[in-house]
């Protein structure tokens, strides 16, 4: 039998949403999961046996507008001093020293014993900097933070109760918080697209104790596990991926605590968050390229346990997926090599199998919202909106998988910019970006989508017609293109004082802990 080329176009169409709708119909069942999260896990106050050695894990690069606060922080933890052990692993080359230096000594004059871990260079970005400053971690536990990473007192009392009662437990993942989740649109979006990520991959996870990664600044590990599986990788990739990857082929398995914020800073544009979506891709990418072998051939790790991961793997595929199959099948349709009746857009099935997860992600996010006690209207109405935050990052995700599969520096470059950093460093940033060959790629992806949209919708796939129409304005949208017409200045002058920032009074942090945990 002769397959003819428009069969050959459909089956590469199908072969390529294969992997990417197990992965959502995966997380459909994690949604399922959530629901049944354990009431136990949201116990309001815990009293230690015994109180183990604690060290407290902090990667800094420049970050002077935001280390402070999280070591004030670290101050306030509900934990006996003399077992408490601060280490800064601090790559920073500006004043972000000087603010490290007198906080270390604040903390030592209060009895916590705090070290400062320094390198000549920046060799292997924040992996390098964690695996060098492990050489001072003497604590039986490492509380892993981010430098805007803000944790309640509790954290430790409850992040260490949780690990102990569960015999295979490395970790203890706790909730991302939002500290200026009220700030602007952005925000509020980043903060709900976070919510339902942790709800659904990690309490669902947790339920049928699938594999699920903790992110490097929300989470307590036990240090024998940590050095039994050789800390991090020094590669470009996504560093918390790559130990919960080993520590899961090791044998061990994550608790998640819903009820433990530790707050955080979203990034309030736009493009700083399409930045840091595509760079996560790009790491996750590097994990899949180094552990899928591993996982499959895996004698010790169950076929549930194998499938979790892969599927857990998959996330940055789904971007270059959907931009491979609409665009092939566009072009497809154009050129006649398909009739518009044998497209596979135009296939009520393949439509409704497509649908499904989408009207799943609209409740899961009413439901994330709903577990932490944040159901508003004001929230609820962003749910929808984040179908246009979707269509915005398709590109740069995409972007980032292929430099993943290439390991090039790619987004590895670039740098999130933090609040208190001042005008005139935001204007850097974003003067920096106008020069970014990377949105060249996605203006062009942008434009030639809304080309093929006009044909492929007077041929009558209309589905796919405006599929096409809908990511291109939403990447054109999100470019905010009106930077490139701005008169470039020569200098910047960084200004000489910035009032240093403050947790938004309207954010969670003033919440009262109302986790319904079912």
């Amino acid at each position: 039998m002769v397959i003819q080329l428009w069969q050959l176009v459909e089956a590469i169409t199908i072969v390529i949403t294969i992997p990417v709708l197990a992965l959502e119909y995966y997380w459909i069942m994690l949604f399922a999961t959530s629901t049944r999260y354990p009431r136990s896990m949201a116990s309001e106050a815990v009293k230690l046996e015994s109180n183990p050695m604690v060290s407290v894990l902090i990667a800094s690069f420049n970050e002077r507008f935001v280390i402070g606060r999280t070591l004030d922080a670290v101050k306030r933890i509900d934990y006996p001093k003399d077992k408490l052990q601060v280490v800064v692993a601090d790559d920073s080359d500006d004043q972000t020293v000087d603010v490290i230096d007198a906080k270390a000594r604040e903390l030592n004059g209060l009895g916590i014993s705090t070290v400062v871990s320094r390198r000549p260079s920046r060799e292997h970005f924040k992996c390098g900097a964690l695996n060098k400053a492990m050489e001072k971690v003497v604590g039986d536990f490492v509380l892993l933070l981010d430098a805007d990473s803000i944790v309640p007192p509790d954290v430790l009392n409850k992040g260490i109760a949780a690990v102990e009662s569960h015999p295979r437990a490395s970790f203890a993942a706790f909730r991302y918080g939002h500290y200026n989740r009220n700030d602007n649109m952005i925000t509020r979006l980043f903060a709900l697209s976070q919510d339902i990520g942790d709800t659904l991959s990690k309490m669902g996870a947790y339920k049928i104790d699938a594999p699920f990664s903790f992110q490097g600044g929300f989470a307590l590990v036990r240090t024998k596990d940590l050095r039994e599986v050789g800390l991090w990788s020094n590669e470009r990739i996504a560093d918390d991926g790559d130990v919960s990857i080993k520590l899961y082929l090791a044998g061990k398995r994550g608790i998640y605590l819903s009820n433990v914020k530790i707050m955080s800073e979203d990034p309030s544009t736009l493009e700083a968050w399409k930045k840091q979506v595509a760079r996560t891709s790009q790491g996750w990418w590097r994990c899949i390229a180094k552990y899928w072998k591993t996982i499959a051939t895996a004698k010790d790790v169950s076929v549930q346990k194998k499938v979790g991961l892969l599927l857990m793997l998959l996330g940055p595929f789904s971007g270059f997926s959907w931009i491979l199959v609409t665009f092939l099948s566009a072009i497809a349709v154009v050129t006649g090599v398909i009739q518009p009746a044998n497209s596979i857009f135009n296939n009520p099935v393949y439509i409704g199998v497509v649908a499904v997860p989408f009207a799943v992600s609209m409740a899961s996010g009413a439901w994330a919202l709903w577990v932490q006690g944040l159901m508003t209207a004001r929230n609820v109405v962003l749910i929808p909106m984040l179908g246009y935050v979707t269509g915005a990052m398709l590109s740069l995700s995409s972007l980032g998988f292929f430099y993943g599969v290439f390991d090039r520096t790619g987004f590895f470059q670039y740098r999130t910019p933090h609040s208190g950093e001042g005008e005139a460093s935001k204007k850097t940033y974003f003067r920096h970006l106008t020069n970014d060959r990377n949105a060249v790629v996605e203006a062009v992806l942008a434009v030639a989508a809304i080309v093929l949209a006009v044909p492929v919708f007077v041929q009558g796939v209309w589905f796919l017609s405006l599929s096409l129409v809908g990511f291109g304005i939403f990447t054109l949208k999100s470019m905010s293109l009106s930077r490139y017409f701005r008169p470039r200045r020569s200098k910047v002058n960084p200004p000489q004082e910035v009032l240093e920032s403050t947790p938004d009074s309207r954010t969670e942090m003033d919440l009262a802990p109302r986790v319904k945990a079912l």
